[in-house]
């Protein structure tokens, strides 16, 4: 076969494959900018970024997969008295960051990051003790500011995810936006 026989046959056959790219629809991004600004504070008042301890829990109180021990309130503090900015009706609520290095796209719940552990991650729930799925149904609670402020409560407890728990010492950390509606 000569070059411009073959050169015909490979452009014929590349026009007649179907295309691997196609048009599948639209997203549309939809938002809105406020003038609501609040300071954020949480446990011990001392800015955005905080730590929870949880207390020592006994590997055996573990009796299998979804097992939870060791429930633990928390708060995140929204504005405070006389915080004008931080506007009175407001809803607000805490977002959680489906970040894939800190949190499990499998279960929706805090890696165990460092430390010893094993066989378990951080649960959180909202204030109702719904369980959250960050990396899906999220279960926010929204709240209204009143007098410049608001309180958002939310628990978490050591869930069991493996077989066996191993003991040992335990952290992981997850990031969090605050939402405002007005």
């Amino acid at each position: 076969m000569n070059l411009k026989a073959t050169l015909s046959a490979l452009l014929i056959a590349g026009a007649a494959a179907p295309s691997a790219f196609a048009s599948a629809g639209t997203i549309t991004f939809d938002g809105e900018i406020t003038n609501v600004s609040c300071s954020v504070s949480g446990e011990g008042g001392v800015g955005p970024n905080f730590t929870v301890n949880l207390a020592g829990v006994d590997a055996s109180k573990f009796t299998g997969i979804g097992t939870r021990v060791g429930e633990t309130g928390f708060r995140i503090y929204i504005g405070k008295p006389g915080e004008t900015n931080c506007t009175d009706t407001t809803k607000v609520w805490a977002s959680f960051d489906p970040d894939s290095a800190l949190v499990d796209s499998t279960t929706g719940m805090v890696k165990v990051t460092s430390g010893t552990a094993t066989g378990v991650q951080f649960r959180l729930m909202n204030e109702n003790q719904e369980l959250i799925d960050i990396w899906g149904d999220q279960k926010p609670i929204k709240k209204d500011i009143v007098n410049n402020q608001a309180v958002l409560a939310h628990v978490v407890a050591f869930e069991q995810t493996g077989a066996t728990v191993a003991p040992g010492k335990a952290t992981g950390s997850v990031k969090y936006t605050i939402r405002f509606e007005p």
